[in-house]
């Protein structure tokens, strides 16, 4: 069943699901409740965000330079001698609790490799360049600890997706469509402001490619969660010189629209398992 639809550039191709009906990009916009926060047997935080109740969908034609950047922190750490035998005692107080027993055997290590030749003495000049913030050895004796330098993961991140539209109107009623399309994505970006202390969260914005002869999710492209539309640029002499129509509002004879959206939450592995429909490339 095809999604309700209650403003669209350009009418044309809109028309009620066929084979002639041209794919497009639907924006659903809801009301942000918040994020959830939750915590399962591990102890492990998972944060869900809440969609409120729906304000009103926007369909638009499907662009040019369609394209998705998923992306994983991962950053470089070095772990030497001196770091990795402090780490293994803290790991030990943190698994057994001796905290007694661990400060001694980290007192007692440090003695003997003050007394083991090359490895006393590495760990005398990696102290005195730490004092002094000065990397001695390698100015002396050219060479270094080994830092075995390792490249571990760091975190998720977020996507952003931007997305151009120029619209040029053909008539007075797609004229007033252009104009309220612009109103709802700028409104609906804005804080909520009242008469509390608070500023309560924009709206959020649901992004969907759809088939527009089925009225259906679009099969072969990427999905995307929940959003927050970042930034809206409106540019209202996109063909250069100033140029209106001749109706009482003088509309503008064509508008660019330039909205960058942020997803509210990081992709996981979880979210292409679709036993329903694994064939989808997902997000």
């Amino acid at each position: 069943m095809a999604a309700k639809i209650d403003l669209r550039y350009p009418k044309s191709e809109f028309t009620p699901a066929g084979k002639n009906a041209g794919d497009y990009i639907l924006f659903s916009i809801f009301e942000y409740d918040g994020g959830a926060v939750t915590t399962n047997t591990d102890f492990a935080l998972q944060t869900t965000r809440k969609k409120g109740n729906a304000i009103t969908t926007i369909a638009l034609p499907i662009q040019s330079g369609i394209q998705d950047s998923i992306t994983c922190r991962w950053e470089e750490d070095s772990l030497d001698f001196i770091k990795a035998s402090a780490g293994s005692v803290g790991i030990q107080i943190q698994q057994t609790g001796q905290t007694g027993k661990s400060l001694t055997d980290i007192v007692a290590a440090a003695k003997k490799a003050a007394d083991t030749g090359a490895l006393g003495r590495s760990v005398g000049t990696a102290l005195l360049e730490g004092a002094l913030n000065a990397n001695l050895r390698s100015r002396f004796s050219g060479e270094v600890m080994n830092p075995n330098l390792e490249l571990l993961f760091n975190g998720p991140t977020l996507r952003t997706f931007t997305f151009g539209f120029f619209m040029s109107a053909r008539s007075p009623e797609e004229a007033t469509d252009i104009k309220k399309i612009i109103n709802a994505f700028k409104k609906n970006m804005a804080p909520k402001s009242g008469t509390s202390l608070f500023l309560k969260s924009p709206n959020i914005f649901e992004i969907k490619y759809m088939d527009g002869s089925t009225g259906a999710l679009h099969q072969s492209l990427n999905q995307i969660k929940n959003c927050a539309l970042q930034v809206c640029n409106v540019t209202y002499t996109p063909s250069g010189p100033y140029s209106t129509f001749d109706d009482p509002a003088k509309t503008m004879t064509a508008y660019k629209l330039d909205l960058q959206f942020g997803e509210l939450d990081p992709i996981y592995d979880s979210d292409y398992d679709n036993p329903k429909k694994p064939h989808l490339i997902g997000f």
